[in-house]
């Protein structure tokens, strides 16, 4: 699967435990975090999205141990990459940490007690965060339910790091690596328009030789070009004045990969192409020596999936009409 550029991004540096531990430090609150050990941050494994929103949703989960005693916490991180607030978030939230507790629980049967899971959402829409942060602003009661009632329901709340609300300069104060601080203030920018993220690189694209690591200035040039609505030329001319020209080189070198790996999928999307087009032709070749066909045939051919041409294909052999072949569409 192709993740978006802002999954891809976030999971490069969130999965480094340096970056996670100065991320989670940077946006709990004081009185949880004096009483977490960060130094014994573990990434665990697993994604506990729903498949059918994993292009706008990814998560991060963390098992970090309490400074007294031998539990651990689980920090949960879900990242929203789509644009507008979920009004329902504390709903998917409270679904997404009860999958998390479940795996936990399966991987430790013998457990009587189970961690406790503070959500966290890390948000870079271009709206600010309105939606209920707690599963008590979400259900629909009656004004009269006492108080009493009221605590018989699931309770959960999460916090935001609502990062356009955040300045460039608050995101590269916070006590992370460089790593994340950069890709912190991309992922800020990454719905910018046109003008907008070109003047940003101009007068910030700077931060971007922080970076020491080759992969990571890669993966942050990878993500500047993947989210630009300008060109690569545009964007490496924004550069050019921010940045040196050993680093000027990197970009250049991931503009290249972008471009490279395009047409990679340029070829395999022509390949896929042509051997749906041959199944087509065999297909109206069968269809055309036993039936007379209409135009709304031959449509329906052409916009047909792979699995649509095997079933009709395997059909025609035995059909004694164009219905028994297509079913209902003639």
């Amino acid at each position: 699967m192709t993740h978006s550029p802002h999954d891809a991004l976030a999971r490069r540096t969130l999965s480094q435990p340096a970056v996670a531990r100065g991320y989670l430090r940077s946006v709990l609150p004081p009185a949880v975090s004096r009483h977490l050990d960060f130094g014994g941050l573990r990434v665990l494994p697993g994604s506990f999205v729903d498949p059918a929103l994993s292009e706008r949703q990814s998560d991060f989960l963390y098992a970090v141990p309490w400074l007294a005693g031998d539990r651990c916490a689980l920090l949960y991180v879900l990242l929203e990459h789509q644009s507008r607030v979920d009004p329902r978030m504390a709903a998917r939230l409270y679904v997404y940490t009860a999958r998390a507790l479940d795996s936990w629980c399966r991987a430790n049967p013998r457990d009587a007690q189970i961690p406790a899971i503070l959500p966290l959402v890390l948000y870079s829409g271009q709206e600010p965060w309105s939606a209920a942060k707690s599963l008590a602003g979400l259900y629909a009661l009656p004004p009269t339910l006492p108080r009493s009632a009221r605590r018989l329901l699931p309770a959960l709340r999460y916090r935001v790091d609502d990062l356009r609300r955040s300045s460039d300069d608050a995101l590269a104060r916070r006590p992370l690596p460089p790593a994340g601080r950069v890709s912190l203030v991309l992922l800020r920018h990454g719905r910018d328009g046109e003008a907008e993220l070109l003047a940003f690189l101009r007068s910030r694209g700077g931060m971007l030789e922080t970076l020491q690591d080759r992969d990571d200035l890669l993966m942050a040039f990878s993500y500047i070009f993947r989210v630009a609505a300008a060109g690569e030329g545009e964007v490496l001319e924004a550069l050019r004045h921010a940045v040196r020209p050993e680093v000027q080189e990197v970009a250049m070198t991931a503009a290249e990969q972008l471009l490279a790996r395009g047409r990679e999928e340029g070829r395999e999307e022509g390949r896929e192409e042509g051997r749906l087009e041959g199944e087509r032709t065999v297909l109206l070749r069968l269809l055309g020596r036993r039936f007379t066909l209409a135009p709304a045939h031959r449509a329906r051919v052409a916009r047909a999936s792979s699995a649509e041409l095997a079933l009709w294909t395997d059909r025609v052999l035995e059909a004694t009409s164009l219905a028994e072949v297509f079913g209902s569409i003639e």
